[in-house]
């Protein structure tokens, strides 16, 4: 995704890339937004319709309720049977079990029992094969309750629920008239109530103890109804297995609990297929958007393909290229001031071309005096000294048995800066001569050129000197002038670690992977850190002449050397804690 918006590619294709990834972020956003709103209206108005019908089904099964206890009550409510109750089943007997016959209308009420107030039951009338009373139901109906429709029992592949009537006895409950019924229904009656539902809507019957639960047909597995609270829209797995969302109500009157289920897919529907039409209305914005970004693109980076040739053709030295944009808007104004600039930059180059030809014929001629000055160095004055060393040598050899020991010091003083001036005037030509020549590049072991130099250096066979050199790098450089560079380097180390016992020097390098860093450390007098900018600057000094002799320009020479190997060199020491110097050299 990251690559898309790479600097490494054109901006055509990154605006292309970014109106495209926009537009599908807006669809995406819009899109899950709104299926989101129309899933929770649809659930809103499941849960409403779902609360609306389970009112209406309520409804329906308490009129039945009123067909099915109203002969029943009239019966309870019979002089004969309050009369059989009172005399423990002696009074009336014929007439209460007559009543009893009459009370059953067909066979789908099996039995009808008669129990005093204790529970017990004294008459029945009916087929008690079925042993339907063995299961016990709550005969503990209150006071105020004269009739009540019981829970559903499983009997031998069949279900029945009873039918209860109190017999009233004044302010108390004489006994009970329970009819057994049993539930019968047809898929006749299922699929009316399905048109009432609607489709892929369900109807379930259950106890409210929630022990028990059908379909009308046949037992089911109980769904995950809160009988304490029932005005909580439910999503579970239906049971066939695919997810529903039901409400339950209890049928006043009565122990059972009704709750109609709806498909969740059925509710979520309308929600999908907004999603889906989002969906095709978002691919089709997308090419639509594709296409007008590419075109918008292209329309944009045209001008500015032209603007960046043009500079490319003005860095290759080409300022003869005017850029035609036949257009009023900000990139035509970025080209007029394009061709303006271009023009100017002309005229500057131009006047640049004319100052640089003035400058190098001037430097050619400060090159040529330099080059008569370095021989008129290098001849007037190593000439004069070379006969004033001469003329020493031979005045001390002639008279040297009769001049006295301050003649002859005096003598030895001039002897020593002569050779001094000598040493300097050579110094200050080789650093004039670093720039010109051009560097021979090979590959060169540094640990035989640094062995070579040691041994090539002033200290005697009998010096106490401790020096360690450790394997070096191998480097690509020009190897004459890194020869004078570990000279100087050593030579200084030596002269100040002259009073260390013993002298210590080591020389070591390592790879930083992108330059190789040599080193070499001393143990002598060091110096103050806060000077160290003057170390490479010609003839400073940070210790007099007379503490340690030199000519101040052998560590700018190194520096010189070094730069001209695209390289750096710096130093770090403490005032008598010895010195360390570095410079690099680049990896080719």
């Amino acid at each position: 995704m990251f690559n898309l918006f790479s600097s490494k590619r054109s901006i055509q294709k990154r605006l292309s890339f970014f109106t495209c990834i926009l537009i599908l972020c807006i669809i995406i956003v819009f899109g899950y937004a709104s299926y989101l709103a129309i899933r929770n209206a649809s659930v809103n108005s499941t849960r409403n319709r779902l609360s609306a019908l389970t009112g209406q089904i309520s409804a329906m099964f308490t009129q039945g309720e009123i067909a099915m206890v109203q002969p029943l009550q009239a019966a309870a409510a019979n002089k004969a049977v309050l009369a059989f109750l009172r005399s423990n089943g002696t009074d009336s007997t014929d007439a209460v079990q007559q009543l009893l016959n009459n009370a059953r209308k067909d066979t789908l009420e099996p039995l009808i029992e008669l129990y005093n107030s204790s529970g017990k039951r004294i008459l029945s009338s009916g087929d008690t094969s079925h042993n339907i009373n063995n299961n016990v139901f709550f005969l503990s109906t209150p006071e105020q309750q004269k009739v009540q429709i019981g829970k559903i029992y499983p009997v031998h592949a069949r279900m029945y629920f009873p039918v209860i009537a109190a017999v009233p006895n004044g302010k108390t409950v004489a006994g009970y008239l329970v009819k057994w019924r049993r539930l019968v229904s047809s898929k006749q009656e299922i699929n009316d109530l399905s048109k009432l539902i609607g489709d892929q809507g369900t109807l379930y019957i259950g106890t409210d103890d929630n022990t028990f639960w059908t379909d009308g047909l046949k037992p089911i597995p109980a769904p995950p109804v809160d009988i304490k609270n029932l005005q909580k829209l439910i999503t579970y797995q239906g049971p066939d297995g695919f997810p529903v969302m039901a409400s339950a109500q209890i049928v006043p009157g009565t122990r059972w609990i009704i709750l109609v289920s709806l498909s969740k897919d059925m509710v979520t529907k309308t929600a999908r297929d907004f999603l889906f039409i989002v969906v095709l209305i978002g691919a089709i914005l997308l090419a639509i958007g594709i296409l007008s970004a590419w075109l918008m693109s292209r329309y944009i980076t045209t001008p500015l393909k032209q603007l960046t040739n043009a500079a490319n053709d003005m860095a290759s030295g080409n300022y003869e290229v005017p850029i035609n944009v036949n257009r009023k808007d900000e990139l035509g104004i970025l080209a007029s001031a394009f061709n303006r600039m271009s023009t100017e930059v002309q005229q500057t180059h131009q006047a640049l071309e004319r100052r640089v030809e003035e400058r190098t014929s001037e430097l050619q001629t400060a090159n040529e005096e330099l080059k008569s000055f370095s021989y008129s160095v290098s001849h007037d004055l190593h000439a004069p000294l070379r006969k004033i060393k001469t003329y020493i040598q031979l005045l001390t050899a002639k008279n040297v048995h009769r001049m006295d020991e301050e003649s002859i010091r005096f003598l030895q003083v001039i002897q020593k800066n002569s050779v001094r001036m000598e040493q300097l005037i050579d110094d200050i030509l080789n650093l004039s001569r670093i720039g010109k020549a051009p560097l021979v590049i090979e590959e060169t072991d540094m640990t035989a050129l640094v062995h070579s130099v040691v041994d090539d250096s002033a200290l005697s066979e009998n010096d106490a000197s401790i020096i360690n050199i450790h394997p070096l790098h191998t480097v690509a450089c020009d190897s004459s002038l890194l020869r004078q560079v570990w000279t100087n380097l050593f030579n200084n180390a030596v002269k100040y670690s002259q009073h260390a016992t013993p002298r210590r020097i080591t020389i070591d390098s390592y790879d930083n992977s992108l330059e190789i860093i040599y080193s070499i450390q001393d143990n002598g007098v060091g110096f103050n850190a806060e000077y160290s900018a003057k170390l490479f600057t010609a003839f400073e000094r940070l210790h007099s002449n007379k503490e340690f002799e030199g000519t101040g320009i052998g560590l700018a020479l190194v520096k010189r050397i070094i730069e001209k190997h695209n390289g750096k060199v710096w130093a770090k020491s403490e005032l008598n804690q010895g010195a360390t110097f570095y410079f690099s050299l680049p990896q080719t």
